[in-house]
């Protein structure tokens, strides 16, 4: 405390307890601003006394002169150039996403039959599907849409047996492919053992990535920075699991397995690396959808969706809404429906019937709510082969 303060508060203490100036031999004070004006009273008062009062009980208190010379406190003075606090920036949020119009023919072609899965390019200009030949082979195919044949890609190293899943770099510069039966390799039970595999969009050489114990790889999709890979594979027991690794390879984590989990077939990774995956034997056999979260067990978001093999999945560009491939429980036609990320809310089917008839494969374009649909059995009277690739946007 300042002695400014000490000696405005000892007058007014006085005042207070009674003291009276004048009431002894001395003059009373009338300086408050002198060094010398006070005197301890001891601890019995806890105060000072000016000088020439020899007890705190001498006089009366309204003989005493108030000085008027003493300065009145007054509040602080708010500087007026510090800075308002502002709340924190914060990133702005996706722009919400728009319900695509009816699925038109992306290609369709007599070059190719019964694809499984489709990806799209960052842009949503070009395709990339898994297809079957006139022939059997299992081909890794290319479109730029427009209804014209679509180009095989080359595919060295590793033998496409059964390609499920499909997935592209954030780049557009490399494809990632699940095949459950991809470069044969017998076990002591006879089982396959599949690979992920990695290669370039333009196609050639491609790598087996190394996924330990785990075999028959499904699903995958290609997510964050630096780039992840979430993936859908089995047990040497059949039990299923959802795992994780980097894009360039490494250690395999393990998300969830098993559990309520039958048969996983398809996923979609959300920014915060939330995992939603299909399971088409879930649900009493109608199908049904789960979320994972980061650490987390599988919780069932939603249920009676009867679905194919694979049970296409995609998330909408701001991660609120799943699109959904199967068909309907009560009539059967092909259908596209809307769910939203946390089960609530009635299911909307977007696209029902004609033109899809069981659609299996579905994605995104990662920039665009443009979306791929893979038909395994999509055609018309004109075509000479079953199934089709769609679009929709």
């Amino acid at each position: 405390m300042s002695t400014r303060t000490q000696r405005f508060g000892a007058v007014t203490a006085l005042i207070l307890a009674g003291a009276v100036a004048g009431c002894s031999d001395d003059p009373a004070p009338t300086d408050a601003g002198q060094d010398d004006v006070t005197a301890d009273l001891g601890a019995d008062t806890g105060v000072d006394a000016p000088v020439g009062t020899d007890r705190p009980d001498a006089g009366n208190p309204t003989d005493m002169p108030v000085p008027t010379d003493m300065p009145v406190p007054t509040d602080t003075p708010v500087p007026t150039d510090m800075p308002v606090p502002t709340d924190t920036p914060t990133d702005a949020p996706p722009p919400a996403s728009t319900i695509p119009g009816a699925p038109v023919v992306l290609t369709r072609n007599a070059s190719f039959s019964t694809p499984l899965t489709v990806v799209l390019t960052a842009s949503g200009a070009t395709s990339y599907f898994t297809a079957r030949t006139p022939g059997g082979v299992a081909t890794l195919f290319r479109s730029a849409g427009g209804g014209a044949a679509p180009t095989a890609v080359p595919v060295t190293g590793v033998t496409l047996v059964f390609p499920t899943g499909l997935a592209i770099a954030g780049d557009d510069n490399r494809l990632y492919i699940a095949d459950q039966a991809a470069n044969r390799g017998m076990t002591g039970s006879g089982a396959e053992e599949g690979a992920l595999i990695s290669l370039p969009t333009e196609g050639g050489a491609a790598t087996a990535l190394n996924i330990g114990m785990l075999r028959r790889p499904r699903a995958v999709a290609a997510h964050g920075t630096p780039e992840q890979l979430t993936f859908i594979a089995i047990q040497d027991d059949g039990t299923p699991v959802v795992a994780r690794m980097a894009a360039t390879g490494g250690a395999v984590t393990v998300l969830t397995m098993g559990g309520a989990l039958r048969d996983p077939s398809a996923l979609a990774v959300a920014a915060d690396g939330t995992t939603y995956v299909t399971d088409g034997r879930a649900d009493s056999g109608l199908g049904a959808v789960f979320r994972i979260p980061m650490g987390g067990a599988p919780a069932r978001i939603v249920g009676r969706l009867r679905m194919g093999l694979p049970a296409g999945i995609a998330l909408s560009r701001d991660e609120r809404r799943l699109l959904v491939a199967g068909w309907d429980v009560e009539t059967g036609p092909g259908r596209l429906t809307w769910v939203g990320v946390d089960g609530m809310g009635a299911m909307s089917p977007m696209a029902l019937g004609a033109p899809l008839t069981s659609p299996v494969g579905l994605s995104r374009a990662r920039n665009a709510d443009i979306y791929g649909i893979a038909d395994d059995t999509a055609t018309d009277m004109a075509a000479t082969s079953w199934g089709a690739v769609f679009t929709a946007r």
